[in-house]
This record gives structure tokens, sequence and C-alpha cells, in this order.
């Protein structure tokens, strides 16, 4: 199974692991490492979460 990221989540990621690091070293690395895990989870069972419709 694959994922994608809206362009605008992307982005909004991205402002996240900068803000992180800027408060503390690392901090945005484990932020990142937080939501890689994640989203393994996710992909490993998908039928453990409800199906969200948009």
């Amino acid at each position: 199974m694959k994922y994608l990221f809206h362009p605008d989540t992307e982005l909004e990621l991205n402002f996240s692991v900068d803000y992180y690091e800027k408060c503390k070293t690392n901090l945005g690395s484990e932020f990142a490492y937080e939501v890689q895990q994640t989203i393994q989870r996710i992909l490993a069972f998908p039928t453990a979460w409800q199906e969200r419709k948009i």
C-alpha cells in the first residue's frame, strides 16, 4: 500500500518539523520520526482505524 500527502499537508509537516527544530535541537527530527512510525503502523494495520470520508 502506498500513501501520499496532499501538497498543503506536506508543506505544513515541513513547517512543523522546522518549527520544532528551532525550539530544541533534534526535536524536529524526533517529530518527523514519530510521524513516519505512525504512517508505518497505519500501512501495516490499515483496518485498525476507521476510514474517514472527506
